[in-house]
């Protein structure tokens, strides 16, 4: 099979700190013509910006594929390098938004008569880069506030990637007794690793044999959806929820810090800066729309929660538990997944009966039917023996070739990086390796995303539950 673009390598881990020193000297040596070349009465959109769109346009591939490496990679090596080379860049764009004699040529470039005849995208990329630098202080802080600005920015950039590492890095778990883990389904207590000091237990005592449940990898919701007992669900939850606590003085310096970087700025609030970014302008728009959000839906979110707490009654009355008159005045949120699997059950909705029709394969690329069907696309898997083992990350990872069925004409790669891995980055999230661009000195590319998620490690042609928890719409995460 002939694909019409190749696709792009995965940089090994000694290839990737190399690649940010190349990619930020394309960006230095440019800088400096510029300004070698260029003043203030002479700078304009052709002489100033589009020499640094092309290069942009001619890096952003590499760029993208690096930054992809900190979701998809599962070599700490390989994360390793990210993270210093992330350590690069960050320093290296520090420096370029601190340079206020390029700031005078991008606002002389902004003022001049030709910028109102420039086509949206050319003039919102002029904006953008204004914007970077106004909020980096320029033409509101003086020389020296600048440099204090921008070393708490790279205070906050480190506090950040630490953050994004415990994340990643993450590992714990609960130890509990195969008793404590009745109603569990075997085939996740199998996935789950027993006690060594145990092997030795009679099959008297098997029930006191202990697994050790993951947070990751679905440990946590198999044990919130099947666990009987009701304290192996709170503390399953309890423990959950606080698995990252080293996490929370550096969200907390986080807050306070991306704070105080404002109201020196003259914003009210971190939120009020970041949101000039967005296609909304204020943070009283999105306020109004979260309140009509949550007038509409909290009173059908109640009612569910009524049902459930019925059912949890119920449930407690006939096993004798009902000890405690409170026990009725609320609903704690570990016993959610429990009794919305009993609630469905009694309208004969079993999921794992459900999940047997639907193995991820198949129901990944049905959804991309759906999508294909709505766009007039068309998604068309590349086999596994066509993809050398230089432009995946993982032997998980699946590549499909997108296709305009109007114009039959080729638009791009998407990869499916769908399974939960040691090391791998937790969370779901859509990520733009790389964008479209046709200009006249470099070779026209087409766009490259990575839809990633954790879902738990059933084979790729195993079942996965049927359950909206599984299911993730990719939204654009642009480098």
């Amino acid at each position: 099979m002939s694909l019409p673009q190749p696709l792009p390598s995965v940089p090994a881990a000694d290839e990737i700190v190399p690649a940010m020193h190349r990619i930020i000297n394309k960006y230095d040596a440019i800088r400096t013509q510029i300004l070698q070349t260029t003043t203030p009465s002479t700078a304009s959109f052709s002489n100033v910006t589009l020499p640094l769109v092309n290069v942009e346009n001619a890096v952003q591939g590499e760029l993208g594929m690096i930054d992809m490496l900190q979701y998809g990679s599962p070599s700490l090596e390989t994360q390793g390098a990210f993270d210093e080379a992330r350590k690069l860049y960050l320093k290296a764009s520090a420096l370029w938004v601190a340079d206020e004699p390029f700031f005078r040529l991008l606002e002389a470039a902004r003022e001049k008569p030709e910028f109102q005849a420039l086509d949206p995208e050319s003039k919102h990329w002029l904006e953008k880069e204004l914007l970077e630098y106004r909020h980096a202080g320029h033409g509101i802080l003086g020389n020296v506030e600048l440099e204090e600005y921008q070393k708490r920015n790279m205070e906050i950039a480190e506090l950040e990637r630490k953050f994004q590492q415990n994340l990643a890095r993450e590992a714990g778990g609960v130890w509990f007794t195969l008793e404590e883990l009745a109603g569990v389904p075997g085939e996740e207590l199998a996935k789950w690793r027993d006690s060594p000091a145990e092997a030795g237990l009679t099959n008297e005592k098997h029930q006191q044999r202990k697994k050790f449940v993951p947070f990751a990898n679905g440990g946590t919701l198999a044990v919130l959806t099947h666990a009987h007992s009701p304290e192996t669900r709170k503390r399953m939850f309890l423990e959950d929820n606080v698995k990252l606590k080293e996490n929370m003085p550096l969200f907390e310096d986080i807050i306070k810090r991306r704070a105080r970087q404002a109201q020196i700025l003259k914003y009210p609030s971190h939120a009020a800066l970041r949101i000039e970014r967005r296609m909304v302008k204020t943070t009283e728009w999105v306020k109004g729309f979260l309140r009509q959000l949550q007038a509409t839906l909290c009173p059908y979110g109640r009612g569910e929660i009524a049902v459930l707490q019925r059912r949890r009654l119920e449930d407690l009355r006939a096993r004798g538990q009902f000890r405690d008159k409170e026990a009725g005045d609320s609903f704690p949120p570990w016993e959610k997944r429990y009794y919305e699997r009993l609630v469905q059950r009694e309208f004969e909705v079993d999921q794992l009966t459900i999940s047997e029709f639907f193995p991820l394969e198949r129901t990944a690329t049905n959804m991309l039917g759906i999508f294909a069907s709505l766009l007039n696309l068309r998604f068309d898997s590349i086999p596994s023996e066509k993809l050398a083992r230089d432009v995946i990350w993982h032997d998980t990872v699946r590549v499909f070739s997108v296709w305009d069925t109007k114009e039959d004409a080729f638009i791009g790669y998407l990869y499916f990086d769908l399974l939960w891995r040691e090391n791998k980055y937790r969370g779901n999230q859509s990520v733009n390796i790389q964008c479209v661009f046709v200009p006249s000195l470099f070779r026209s590319r087409l766009p490259l995303l990575m839809t990633d998620t954790g879902l738990s490690t059933a084979r790729w042609k195993q079942a996965i539950p049927v359950d909206d928890s599984n299911v993730f719409i990719p939204n654009s995460n642009p480098y």
